[in-house]
């Protein structure tokens, strides 16, 4: 059977946690260059942009020795459709499928990008879209974001933070903030940022205003975690509140359940909160706190040019991260036993 990546929390813990040192393994290595994936391949396809995610899994193929393909859908390709039984009487000219069919015929693995739909609240908490392509796939099927998740952003964010603590984030402080954004986002970073941090037994919060609070399903998850760890896990709705004495603060704006009962709705609630936003004030707050952001960021809206331009910001580190990150779910998925 494939050796799939959905997320992590479907990976055991030994699993995780070996997979957290190889990303630190390929991040200290002097020669970041081998053959240990040659003559494999990989086909990346992108329903939605891609700058960190697409350039650092090509790469992370290469430094190993394998051949990586991306696709841009829409851009070159023809459109797929993804219902079964559908009469394809309109645009999409290929069935999700014959494209993964036949693209599992080609790759030794598959990476796909699918946003939420932002649409449909029950589509998006079951992964339809992900599941329906790796269903279609004989080759392992690499999550590079969904509408819940970003495994591939949770393991650069987990061994950016082993590596900024020496190896012991126990009980630190980690903040998660909402901020205001022009556009309502998807989920999957601050789902997946927030099950990292508790899954590492950091002291967790969520800082967000009512109306933001992230899905239940994750919310329960995170708990759990802490609980198994010793640690805490809070929600609060007063952001310089919550940032007080953090270690990490981690910025993200997310459309939050709201959007799922309308997108006028949601743009109104997110108007009402456009203070929400990183500043040097929230920053003194911290603990000697470093600032983190997945990128890309939206200067002076999310965060100020005074804390990314800081020593206190490690967002740049982070993004290196992922070239490693991605090399260690290469190395799963074809189970090279590195």
């Amino acid at each position: 059977m494939p050796r799939h990546l959905i997320d992590w929390h479907l990976i055991d813990d030994a699993t995780w946690e070996r997979l957290i040192e190889r990303a630190l393994h390929h991040f200290h290595a002097t020669n970041r260059w081998s053959t240990v994936a040659a003559k494999r391949s990989v086909g990346l396809l992108f329903f939605n942009p891609s700058l960190r995610t697409r350039t650092s899994m090509e790469l992370a193929a290469v430094q190993l020795g394998a051949h990586a393909s991306t696709l841009n859908v829409g851009q070159g390709t023809w459109g797929f459709s993804w219902e079964k039984g559908k009469v394809m009487d309109g645009a999409e000219a290929e069935h999700i499928d014959e494209a993964v069919g036949v693209l599992s015929r080609y790759y030794d693995a598959l990476g796909v990008r699918v946003f939420a739909s932002l649409t449909d609240a029950q589509k998006d908490r079951d992964e339809t879209l992900l599941h329906t392509f790796i269903q279609a796939s004989t080759v392992p099927v690499i999550n590079l974001e969904s509408a819940f998740y970003h495994p591939c952003q949770a393991l650069g964010d987990a061994a950016t933070m082993m590596t900024h603590f020496n190896g012991d984030v126990r009980r630190k402080k980690f903040v998660l903030t909402w901020c205001y954004h022009p556009k309502a986002l998807p989920m999957a970073v601050p789902n997946s940022a927030l099950l990292t941090a508790s899954r590492l037994g950091m002291d967790v919060t969520l800082a967000c205003p009512p109306a933001y609070v992230l899905d239940k399903k994750i919310t329960d998850l995170a708990a759990g975690y802490a609980r198994q760890h010793g640690a805490s896990f809070d929600i609060v709705h007063d952001q310089a509140a919550g940032c007080e004495g953090a270690d990490i603060i981690y910025a993200k704006a997310w459309s939050g359940p709201a959007v799922y009962a309308g997108a006028d709705q949601e743009a109104a609630l997110r108007a009402e909160n456009r203070d929400w936003r990183v500043t040097p004030g929230i920053m003194d707050r911290t603990h000697n706190g470093r600032f983190m952001h997945c990128l890309p960021v939206r200067r002076n809206i999310v965060v100020d040019d005074a804390v990314l331009d800081s020593p206190a910001s490690i967002h740049l580190q982070q993004a290196e991260f992922r070239l490693h990150a991605q090399k260690a779910i290469l190395e799963h998925v074809w189970g090279l036993g590195v």
